[in-house]
């Protein structure tokens, strides 16, 4: 080849090859940008709502994020997002990836909304919604039978106080009441008790009573879950566990209790139970609740957790059916009610149950 074409052929592909650097160069391979975002950034809650907050991550194949809330007492926040509006207030929830400073923010805004009273054909826990299966607005002046029976007429505790069937009525206003009083003439008290046994009995679910409590000491009312099988001393609390939702045997303290009792009522019984502080001795109605799932049982006053218990101590929570039982009644532990303080009553407006 002559040497002007040799030269001119090598130009050509030097200007080739820079052309191409040059592309290659102006479009380099940029890396995905790494961040974070939620599909909400702000949202409003009733108080007692839930709401699950969904994140979004980019540049990364596999990261762990952290969830936070800047105010727990208004919004608290779990893994999975999963936001529960507690009292009215404000709070910021952040999700962050771990080990870096990306992170996303929802402002959460919690209201005392006013309840729908007909929406409440089902509830929503931590996006799991249970549908009603058992209610009694106690509505009339006669006991549905169908429910309820009253409890045997029998001596209760170690004080001289009696279940009475005169205890336990409708008053024709919207209530069931759960009467407290002395028979003088017996020197004796009286109480009253209602259950379900044999008309309604269920394995989990959201339980739920709105009612008034005792306004005297040395009573205590209680809204409870019962079963034959509880008499059994094998397998811990999983064949059988009484499952006191509310008892409220501290009117001086101003405390209500929580309590699991299991394995009989003899030498072998096991309990295990909380005390919450909050004065509910005031003679208006509150709501007393219970979640329970196959993990765990979470108790609510007035819509908000007191205890939270995966029963451990019971080898975990209860597998059988359970019937419903509403109470009053006495005991020494308690102290001994003053005759001149009584009659007393609780009034018990409604009773839901979900499935």
């Amino acid at each position: 080849m002559k040497p002007k074409k040799l030269l001119a052929l090598t130009v050509s592909l030097l200007t080739c090859v820079f052309i191409l650097s040059l592309g290659a160069s102006a479009n380099p391979k940029t890396p995905k940008k790494k961040s974070i975002s939620l599909d909400s950034t702000s949202i409003t809650l009733c108080e007692g709502e839930t709401f699950t907050l969904k994140p979004s991550v980019t540049g990364y194949k596999k990261c762990t994020v952290q969830w936070s809330s800047s105010d727990k007492s208004v919004a608290a926040v779990k893994k999975g997002g999963i936001v529960t509006a507690l009292k009215e207030g404000t709070a910021d929830i952040s999700v962050r990836i771990k080990g870096t400073d990306l992170k996303a923010v929802c402002s959460v805004a919690v209201t005392a909304c006013e309840p729908d009273p007909n929406d409440y054909k089902t509830v929503t826990f931590d996006g799991k919604t249970y549908t009603l299966s058992f209610e009694d607005n106690f509505d009339g002046d006669t006991l549905d039978g169908t429910k309820w029976e009253r409890c045997p007429e029998q001596k209760r505790q170690d004080l001289n106080n009696y279940w009475d069937n005169s205890m336990s009525y409708l008053d024709g206003e919207g209530n069931l009441v759960i009467g407290m009083s002395y028979d003088e003439a017996n020197d004796r008290f009286l109480s009253g008790g209602v259950r379900s046994k044999g008309k309604f009995e269920q394995a989990y679910g959201y339980f739920e009573i709105r009612c008034t409590v005792n306004n005297v000491p040395g009573y205590w009312t209680a809204f409870w879950l019962m079963g034959d099988s509880v008499a059994d001393e094998t397998n811990g609390g999983r064949n059988g566990t009484e499952i006191d939702i509310m008892e409220t045997p501290y009117y001086s303290k101003k405390q209500v209790q929580n309590t699991l009792n299991w394995d009989g009522y003899g030498y072998r019984h096991k309990s295990s139970g909380n005390v919450t502080d909050i004065d509910v001795y005031d003679g208006k109605y509150h709501t007393f609740s219970l979640l329970w799932t196959e993990k765990e049982y979470v108790f609510y006053i007035d819509g908000k957790e007191s205890w939270r218990t995966d029963a451990a101590e019971a080898l975990g929570t209860c597998e059988v059916p359970l019937f419903v039982k509403i109470s009053s009644e006495t005991g020494s532990w308690t102290g001994i009610p003053n005759p001149d303080d009584l009659p007393d009553k609780m009034l018990v407006d409604y009773v839901r149950i979900y499935k």
